[in-house]
């Protein structure tokens, strides 16, 4: 039988999970809010269970991390499905390439793959 989430165990379910992207990701609390659009009091908020986020910020959440609204209702031990750079450059360059629009994303793919390609005829062969 199915049994209703409370709203407190909903917010402890939520800010863990914000608190694990917020750790893997390497950025603080500060950068997070920020990249995030948020105010620092609000998504402080969130990460401490306080508050439960509207649907419009736990869409931007999932555009930033590239995640689905299913990661959030699944068992709290399960891992985010993108493995998260800790290294904050590498972050802040996947980040910004996946605000970039459709377009300019598949030239840069189409730049990267032909420099690998490049990379790979030039290496000498074992």
């Amino acid at each position: 039988m199915y049994q209703e989430i409370t709203n407190d165990e909903l917010k402890e379910l939520l800010s863990k999970k914000l608190a694990l992207l917020r750790q893997n990701s390497g950025q603080t609390v500060e950068a997070t809010a920020f990249d995030l659009g948020m105010d620092y009091s609000e998504y402080y908020r969130l990460l401490r269970g306080e508050r439960l986020p509207h649907l419009r910020t736990l869409l931007r959440i999932n555009k930033k991390y590239g995640l689905n609204m299913d990661w959030w209702f699944n068992k709290l031990e399960s891992k985010p499905p993108v493995k998260l750079h800790k290294r904050t450059g590498e972050f802040e360059l996947l980040n910004n390439y996946n605000k970039l629009n459709v377009r300019t994303r598949k030239v840069i793919f189409d730049m990267l793959k032909s420099l690998v390609r490049d990379s790979q005829q030039r290496a000498p062969r074992r």
